[in-house]
């Protein structure tokens, strides 16, 4: 029989050596945040670097001193934008002419969904644990023009995750007239399951299906072979598991798609165009740029592109994506086997994101308490609504794990987990408060 986990195991049985031990140390000093609490919640914002911080702040110096209206500063954005492309093309491992470079990943997803050109009638087809702002997007198109949102539920009718199979066959009934476009996350930022793309793509393309992915849980936080998933479009932040800017996100466009003009780009700014347009006429770049638009700060850019850059190159990306992995299913592993713990994905079925329910415990409690006990950060995810023929589900509390965290944090955590679990809010023991006296 095997034992358990717990917290006393992990410790214990730790398989961190000296070497990575001390590089661990070495980037958690690199990292403030990663030394004030146990930080959790990449999945909302990632920890800021030193080095970036530095970056940002020496560009701020430089146009606070000599100004921002430099015509060779204002052409400096175009190369700023063109460094950035080239970071997130090596993270993504795929070629620089397919990425281009967005304000948000909702932007980036809602101007993929514009350039498809949908007309009333069509339909759209999407999970029911898709990101609010997405959800909330495609109902307004929808009530604007007419066309039809499609929503597949990866619950039953208990509300209980169905398999992986089950939820392709669900989208596969749905692969046909007249679907035109699916919109899907690489990883659902409500339970960190990992959702099947590699069987749900292949059959939008035999389709004719214009395929959309939401990557803010992905990108950074896994290692996928972009180019053989190949979705016509692939945005993704810069603030989350890139470790970088707020306001910035990565769009891929499949070359598929860029060749046979599948998507169009229904707003162009400065950026998307080789030369000025007039008249009603421009000639817009032929690769990803071409969905670009304008207002990007230099600062920002900087600052997104040596985040991602010092992520891939000094801390190396995959060393990163398997430590996290790691230390995510250990942390999945103990909190399963606690009375009382509810996962909202087994252990195996998710990335970086560990997301559960504690028996008699409101989400906003466990937040409340890991933070008030642990200076944990971490995060209340809300539940899904009910529908005809599935119940709503309830909140969740949310960790994101990331190459920072230790082991002795999943041993904390998973001590204090099983500390809240025996008890209810109103019997667990009070943390001694400290009395602060003013002179």
């Amino acid at each position: 029989m095997t034992e358990p986990i717990t917290p006393a195991s992990l410790l214990s049985a730790a398989a961190t050596s000296t070497d990575e031990a001390g590089k661990v140390a070495e980037l958690r000093a690199a990292i403030p945040v990663s030394t004030a609490g146990i930080y959790l919640n990449a999945g909302s914002n990632g920890p800021l670097p030193r080095e970036v911080d530095a970056a940002v702040r020496q560009v701020h110096e430089q146009e606070l001193a000599t100004g921002r209206g430099s015509e060779h500063l204002m052409d400096d954005v175009e190369v700023r934008v063109n460094e950035l492309r080239g970071v997130f093309a090596s993270v993504l491992a795929t070629d620089l002419e397919l990425v281009a470079v967005a304000h948000s990943t909702t932007e980036a997803v809602m101007r993929s969904v514009l350039a498809a050109g949908l007309k009333p009638g069509d339909r759209i087809v999407t999970l029911d644990e898709e990101y609010p702002a997405i959800r909330g997007s495609l109902a307004a198109l929808a009530q604007r023009t007419g066309i039809d949102i499609a929503t597949v539920s990866a619950r039953d009718e208990r509300g209980a995750p169905i398999a992986d199979e089950e939820i392709v066959a669900r989208v596969s009934e749905l692969c046909s007239p007249p679907t035109r476009a699916i919109v899907i996350s690489r990883v659902s930022w409500i339970s960190g399951r990992i959702l099947p793309l590699e069987s749900i793509l292949p059959l939008a393309r035999a389709a004719g299906i214009i395929s959309i992915v939401d990557g803010a849980q992905a990108v950074g936080a896994m290692l996928d072979a972009t180019d053989a998933l190949d979705p016509d479009a692939l945005a993704f932040p810069s603030q989350k598991w890139l470790l970088g800017i707020e306001g910035l996100a990565g769009l891929r466009i499949s070359r598929r798609a860029l060749d046979d003009g599948r998507l169009q780009s229904p707003i162009a700014g400065f950026l998307a165009f080789r030369e000025p347009a007039l008249d009603g006429r421009g000639q817009m770049h032929d690769d990803a740029r071409r969905f670009q638009t304008s207002g990007f700060a230099r600062p920002a850019l900087v600052g997104a592109a040596r985040a991602a850059g010092w992520l891939s190159m000094q801390v190396g990306l995959p060393w990163a994506v398997a430590r996290a992995g790691r230390l995510a299913r250990d942390f999945a592993a103990g909190a399963a086997a606690i009375p009382g713990v509810e996962l909202l994905v087994g252990p195996g079925r998710h990335a970086t994101i560990v997301a559960l329910r504690v028996r008699g415990w409101e989400a906003s409690q466990l937040v409340e308490e890991f933070g008030r006990r642990a200076f944990a950060v971490t995060r209340r995810v809300p539940g899904i609504a009910a529908t005809h023929a599935r119940p709503a589900s309830l909140p969740a509390l949310r960790t994101s794990w990331g190459f920072w965290n230790t082991d002795e944090e999943v041993a904390r955590m998973l001590e204090l987990l099983t500390l809240v679990a025996a008890h209810t809010p109103e019997s667990l023991p009070k943390r001694p408060a400290i009395e602060i006296i003013q002179r």
